[in-house]
């Protein structure tokens, strides 16, 4: 009963939209025990007041109780019978087609299963919206008993939402809009910072090679990976970061004229933090969780980082 309900339920949504936004196409639908979705291709703005209109529009037709008729039509004469027929006639391998329509609202080439009225649906909900493409969207919804159920999650995640937020229903969209404005300028806030941080960071001499062994924090990590990338651009150049945020954060780099695998070291290194990592031989990073004693255990690193690269010389 349930395909019968979503799948009439589409053919309603669908037609609710076109009368929203007469552009709108569909691409294709699937109609599955775990999701329902309709794939649909969108020149203009959708938003989600269009959304809305269609979803009320949907489930007013519902409410009505119209009945779900079929009909049979030769190919040849279905447009003419059914002028606002959703159908691709070039698909149509039959003589014969088979028309469903909701009564005065949508008329629909379709050999699916339906329900024979549309109160049988009791109620339309859509889900969730993805933007597959430039005009391309996935639309997941959800019918009856099901729909009510998500509607209640929905509506729980959406009064939670607004208590953390201290906003009232009507001032929520705002809010989250300031919100994301504000952690753009904090991104950009932190890129700068780190590059000043950068600036400071000055090597250690050992034996001739210059050793970048930092232990750093409040830093972004893509713009940490970056600025290692171009210090082992130097030469005799090694480098140890350590980059503490939630957890712990190693990059072990060496220029070209240096002899030494840095993921040995970066795999030592991480198993006193129950982390692991990979990559070049000349250039590894990875990561493992925080301990108590961590900065302790980082100065006994740089002991052996300096033997090493003596070891080398």
């Amino acid at each position: 009963m349930k395909d019968k309900r979503a799948h009439t339920g589409e053919h309603i949504f669908f037609r609710s939209l076109s009368k929203v936004m007469p552009e709108v196409s569909l691409d294709k639908i699937s109609i599955k025990e775990e999701k329902n979705a309709l794939y649909i291709k969108y020149e203009g703005n959708l938003t989600w007041e269009k959304l809305l209109e269609a979803e009320r529009l949907t489930n007013n037709i519902i409410f009505e109780n119209r009945k779900v008729i079929v009909h049979n039509s030769k190919k040849e004469e279905v447009v003419t019978k059914f002028p606002d027929i959703r159908i691709k006639l070039d698909r149509i391998q039959t003589e014969e087609v088979r028309i469903v329509e909701v009564e005065n609202y949508d008329f629909a080439a379709c050999s699916g299963d339906h329900v024979g009225s549309t109160k049988e649906i009791d109620f339309f909900l859509l889900t969730k919206v993805n933007k597959t493409g430039e005009s391309s969207y996935r639309l997941e919804f959800e019918v009856a008993e099901k729909a009510k159920d998500e509607a209640l999650n929905l509506s729980k995640i959406s009064l939670a939402s607004m208590e953390l937020l201290q906003s009232a229903p009507e001032n929520v969209e705002r809010t989250i809009s300031n919100l994301l404005k504000d952690n753009d300028k904090y991104k950009q806030n932190l890129a700068e910072f780190s590059q000043k941080s950068f600036e400071s960071i000055a090597p250690k001499d050992i034996s001739g090679t210059k050793l970048y062994f930092e232990l750093l924090k409040g830093i972004d990590r893509k713009i940490l990976i970056k600025r290692a990338g171009e210090l082992i651009e130097q030469s005799k150049t090694f480098l140890v970061l350590f980059l503490i945020d939630d957890g712990i954060f190693v990059i072990c780099g060496r220029s070209g004229d240096i002899n030494y695998d840095m993921r040995n070291l970066l795999n030592s290194i991480l198993s006193r933090f129950n982390g692991r990592g990979g990559g070049r031989e000349n250039f590894a990073q990875g990561g493992g969780s925080l301990t108590e004693n961590y900065e302790g255990i980082i100065k006994e690193i740089q002991v052996e980082v300096e033997e090493i690269i003596n070891s080398l010389v």
